[in-house]
C-alpha cells in the first residue's frame, strides 16, 4: 500500500486539531488498516515521553480497543488529549471506559468511553526517525504512591458509576490546580497535553 503524501497527512491532521469536536467523526470516517495522521503536542503532562513541540504520529486503525500502557489520542472537554492508558473497563458499567493520566501527572483524566479515542500514538519523531513513545520514567516513591491511590479510586468509582468517576477526578483536577497556583501565587488551571 502507498503511503499518503506528507502534505495529506499534515491536512488530515490540522484537520482534526481545527475542531475536536468534530475530529471524532472524521476520523472514523478516514479509519482503514495503515492509516494514520501527524500532529505537534504541547504541553507538559507527558513529560519526558512527550516534550512540547514534539512530533507524533496517531494511528487510525479500525476497531482496535487501546491496551493499558498505551499512550492514546482521545477527545475531552473541547480538546485532544494525549495521555496513557492506565485502565480498560470490561464489565458492568465500566466496559467500553478507559481511564487515562498523563506521565508527569498525579491524578488520572476523567474516564472517556472508547469511542471518544482518535486511536493510539504510534511514533515520536527522533532524530533517527519515528521511533515508538517509550514507557512511562520511574517517578519517586511519593508520586507513585498517589499515583497508585488516586488511579485505585479512579477505577473503583468507574466500576460504580463512570458519571460519578467524571466528577470526582474533575474535582481533584481543579483542586490540584488550585494549588499548584497557589504555591505560584495565582490560580492555575490543570496541565492538558493536546496536539496542536
Amino acid at each position: 500500500m502507498d503511503r499518503p503524501s506528507a502534505d495529506l497527512v499534515e491536512a488530515v491532521g490540522g484537520l482534526l486539531r481545527a475542531d475536536p469536536a468534530r475530529a471524532l467523526a472524521v476520523a472514523d470516517r478516514l479509519r482503514a488498516p495503515g492509516r494514520s495522521f501527524e500532529s505537534t503536542v504541547s504541553g507538559m503532562s507527558m513529560w519526558p515521553v512527550l516534550p512540547p513541540r514534539s512530533r507524533i504520529r496517531v494511528a487510525l486503525e479500525p476497531g482496535v480497543p487501546p491496551a493499558v500502557g498505551e499512550v492514546v489520542a482521545f477527545v475531552a472537554g473541547g480538546q485532544i488529549v494525549v495521555h496513557r492508558v492506565v485502565h480498560r473497563g470490561s464489565a458492568g458499567a465500566a466496559r467500553g471506559h478507559v481511564v487515562t493520566l498523563g506521565d508527569a501527572t498525579l491524578v488520572p483524566d476523567p474516564p472517556v468511553h472508547e469511542t471518544s479515542l482518535l486511536g493510539a500514538v504510534t511514533g515520536v519523531r527522533a532524530a533517527e526517525g519515528w521511533v515508538p513513545p517509550s514507557g512511562p520514567q520511574r517517578r519517586r516513591l511519593r508520586a507513585r504512591a498517589v499515583r497508585a491511590l488516586t488511579t485505585a479510586v479512579a477505577v473503583a468509582l468507574l466500576r460504580l458509576d463512570p458519571r460519578a468517576a467524571t466528577r470526582v477526578l474533575s474535582g481533584l483536577h481543579r483542586a490540584v490546580g488550585t494549588l499548584r497556583g497557589l504555591g505560584r501565587g495565582r490560580p492555575r488551571s490543570p496541565d492538558r497535553h493536546e496536539p496542536t
